[in-house]
């Protein structure tokens, strides 16, 4: 059973939450701030995190910070009272996969579970074949990219926007196929969650030794 980890100081909201989401079928466990959270995380593995920025003990912020430098590609899905783009930079800057803007209602919190669900799991046994660029292998089969045989530790959004990348090595891919290659069930999805993710996987590129990634101006991006 597909399990999601909600975490929010305010118990009302956690128990609509897990209510909503019971009823889709999902396992619920939840926290109520952010040392809590981080121990669940480490003992139950959830398939998807909801996690409120405004936390006790340990702020949600922390709380995604540490998760991901932990290496864990769990998709989190922030909850905030804040708006604008700013925030949403911010928001993927901590390492999130997506957000939501408090108050929200219950058929855009279950269809933004439903699309961090299905972008990180099983992929399609007729998903594009494996592609090698230089060191790097990326197999969109098995959802594994590699350097040498060691595999990189990238969220699902990261895995996807290289896979399109490392399926041209050496062309530029255009900001707008990239953003339907990272996010293929938004309709409208947001240029600045683009350039923060790109962000984040070159640096972890970089450090793996693998092929640049570069930004080619007013353009798009190419895998060198």
């Amino acid at each position: 059973m597909t399990s999601v980890l909600v975490v929010d100081d305010e118990r009302s909201l956690v128990g609509m939450i897990a209510s909503l989401l019971g009823e889709e079928g999902y396992e619920i466990v939840t926290a109520y701030d952010g040392e809590t959270a981080l121990r669940r995380h480490a003992e139950e593995s959830p398939d998807l995190m909801i996690l409120d920025r405004g936390l006790p003990k340990l702020s949600g912020d922390e709380v995604c910070q540490r998760i991901r430098a932990a290496h864990s590609s769990t998709p989190i899905l922030m909850l905030t009272g804040e708006r604008g783009p700013d925030e949403r930079a911010k928001l993927l800057d901590l390492g999130a996969d997506d957000y939501l803007e408090k108050p929200f209602s219950s058929r855009e919190l279950r269809s933004r579970v439903r699309a961090l669900l299905r972008r990180s799991g099983p992929q399609s046994p007729h998903a594009q074949p494996a592609a090698a660029v230089g060191r790097l292998r990326v197999d969109p089969r098995t959802h594994v990219a590699s350097i040498d045989g060691a595999a990189l530790d990238l969220t699902p959004t990261e895995f996807r926007l290289l896979a399109a990348l490392a399926a041209r090595p050496g062309e530029v891919l255009e900001r707008r196929a990239l953003l339907r290659a990272g996010w293929p069930d938004e309709r409208d999805p947001d240029p600045e969650w683009l350039k923060a993710h790109l962000a984040r996987l070159r640096s972890k590129l970089d450090a793996a030794g693998a092929p640049s990634l570069a930004n080619v101006r007013g353009v798009g991006y190419r895998l060198s």
